[in-house]
């Protein structure tokens, strides 16, 4: 390849850095501008605070547009007279409209975190886990009008262990998709890979996070609580109460002894490997949480400083 590629990154989160500064980083690419979120209010004070992706920007002086709807017409002007040869995409938090879409020379391409076809949408690592998956991945995806509908240009796959949770999940897969991207594109530019369909009966659909989902059912499997509590943590956080107090649950295990008697949400046990509770079927171990108001601590510093006893059951 003789010119470098143009390149127009759009994202936000800390999620979509590693990528940015992959293609900043590699030789075939110029990323010439950066597309990201308006500043928002953030803590407290309510201080307005810049994305990650803006960080990046700002630290190594690449133009920055940060219009409230990618939509807008000065945006899609500003991106036109660039020529880009690729928008890339990766967790910029709005639909593109088409007129966006056909400005690239190449293509506008999407990093995707999850096996598409499976989990398209909003949530695909915290859907991943929740539902128990083994394995996921990420995709860097031709964009189209659909809704990660695209053709595949390239993924690559990462088991979910029983230690993994939507934080640790997250950042894995940052990191992979930085590691596919650069490859991906500079092979579909030079016509070394061919894009292909996405089989749409087996799709499936990684709707938004919902606070009536955050809330433990201790009737359901051991395993089904553990794989709620993993996917949610580190945030929003899977809730219980206990005695009357909010707990945020933020690690737990599955102990595979399903024999385990007594009522859901009773507790078995409490050592210093943490507070064992009754499932419907089988048990889990509580190894980290946050009581409300205070900040995160394994379940045993917790059972420290609160009065907790054999027969108290989390609701």
């Amino acid at each position: 390849m003789v010119k470098q590629l143009k390149v127009v990154f759009m994202g936000t989160p800390d999620f979509a850095t590693p990528t940015l500064r992959a293609l900043m980083e590699h030789p075939a690419f110029s990323v010439e501008a950066v597309v990201t979120q308006p500043d928002k209010p953030k803590g407290r004070g309510k201080k307005l605070t810049s994305s990650p992706v803006k960080q990046v920007a700002i630290k190594h002086k690449i133009p920055l547009l940060q219009p409230i709807k990618a939509s807008e017409p000065k945006n899609i002007e500003a991106l036109t007279k660039i020529r880009p040869d690729y928008i890339v995409v990766v967790a910029y938090g709005q639909i593109l409209p088409q007129s966006i879409l056909e400005i690239p020379q190449v293509a506008p391409v999407n990093l995707h975190a999850s096996l598409l076809p499976r989990w398209r949408g909003a949530a695909p690592i915290n859907r991943a886990i929740i539902a128990g998956d083994d394995i996921t991945g990420v995709c860097a995806m031709i964009m189209e009008a659909g809704l990660d509908t695209g053709d595949l240009l390239s993924c690559t796959e990462t088991k979910i262990t029983e230690n993994d949770t939507a934080g640790s999940l997250h950042d894995r897969l940052a990191i992979t998709g930085a590691n596919l991207m650069p490859k991906a594109l500079v092979d579909y530019a030079n016509k070394n890979v061919k894009q292909r369909k996405q089989d749409n009966t087996k799709a499936t659909y990684a709707k938004k996070l919902t606070p009536n989902e955050f809330l433990i059912d201790w009737t359901t499997s051991a395993k089904e609580v553990s794989c709620k509590v993993r996917g949610f943590s580190p945030f929003p956080g899977a809730r219980a109460l206990l005695n009357g107090k909010k707990i945020t649950l933020l690690f737990v295990r599955q102990i595979k002894d399903v024999a385990k008697r007594g009522e859901p949400g009773e507790i078995l046990s409490i050592t210093k490997g943490g507070i064992e509770v009754v499932c419907g079927k089988g048990s889990v171990l509580i190894t980290e949480l946050k009581p409300e108001g205070k900040g995160r601590m394994p379940a045993h510093s917790f059972t420290l400083g609160t009065k907790v006893s054999l027969g108290d059951r989390f609701q």
